[in-house]
């Protein structure tokens, strides 16, 4: 009861947020849907991933293939987001702290620029903004995880190859994207996806265990959710609820729920009632 309660308080919250005005934006919204933005998976998954020229935040040019030899987490943002860029990254950092593996010795984080624009400097702010935010929540050797930048060339045979999708809202002055996570193996094959903005570290962990042994594996059912259970609104600058998705999602889940506790309680009258038949047969 506690559970269908806390979940009926959440969806009113969320149909409060999704109805109320914001002063200052104009009535006339678009609206985009980010499930477009979902990459076919069975199109990529294998496939290497082409060596293509970097800037890391301490003006340093690379090559992707640098990073060959362990498995990779490959997040793709702009660093001037004030979306859900800076939140993608706070939570992939919470989870990598929660686990105990280092980075540049077990597996490696590349956060790559989308916008050809930005420059190192701007990886700098990104990292140390970072850093204030999440305090004590920090991977171990974050220092080893890297801010880049590159040309727009490269950047779009790094989106292409991955089948990462993007544009930019003339309208908004921002980019729309999707919110995933790419795991290399240390070939530089694509071994999974991981979508929404704070993985489980247990996801991320069998994520970066399955790139360094190679295996490829399909994004779980629950974090695709992450993605569908939210509209892009151009008018409010973000993502808001996508309440059909989440009331479908909460009615499946309230379903299971129900269904366990029928079997539950089925199973408690059906050992009540064999305690009272054997007490009658020992003459009790």
């Amino acid at each position: 009861m506690r559970f269908m309660l806390s979940m009926l308080l959440l969806l009113a919250a969320g149909l409060f947020i999704a109805n109320t005005p914001v002063e200052g934006v104009s009535k006339n919204k678009t609206e985009f849907d980010p499930s477009v933005l979902k990459i076919n998976e069975d199109a990529f998954l294998g496939k290497i991933v082409p060596d293509i020229k970097m800037v890391d935040d301490a003006g340093n040019a690379f090559l992707l293939g640098k990073y060959k030899g362990k498995p990779l987490i490959l997040s793709i943002i702009y660093f001037e987001c004030s979306q859900s860029c800076p939140v993608l990254n706070e939570g992939l950092s919470e989870s990598l702290s929660n686990i105990n593996l280092k980075i540049g010795e077990d597996y490696n984080v590349i956060t790559l620029s989308l916008d050809d624009r930005e420059k190192p400097a701007d990886g700098q702010w990104f990292r140390k903004n970072l850093v204030v935010k999440m305090k004590d929540k920090i991977p171990q050797n974050f220092n080893k995880w890297t801010f880049a930048t590159s040309e727009a060339a490269e950047i779009k045979k790094i989106t292409e190859a991955t089948g990462y999708r993007f544009f930019y809202s003339e309208q908004d002055r921002l980019f729309v994207h999707p919110n995933v996570y790419i795991f290399l193996s240390p070939e530089g094959k694509i071994t999974r996806y991981i979508y929404g903005l704070y993985p489980l570290s247990m996801d991320v962990k069998l994520a970066l265990v399955e790139a360094g042994n190679g295996r490829i594996g399909k994004t779980p059912l629950f974090n695709a959710v992450a993605l569908a259970c939210y509209k892009y609104d151009a008018a409010l600058g973000g993502y808001r609820m996508n309440l059909v998705a989440v009331f479908a999602s909460v009615g499946a889940a309230l379903g299971v729920v129900t269904a366990l506790i029928v079997f539950l309680y089925w199973r408690k009258l059906k050992k009540q009632r064999g305690l009272i038949f054997s007490h009658k047969d020992s003459g009790g």
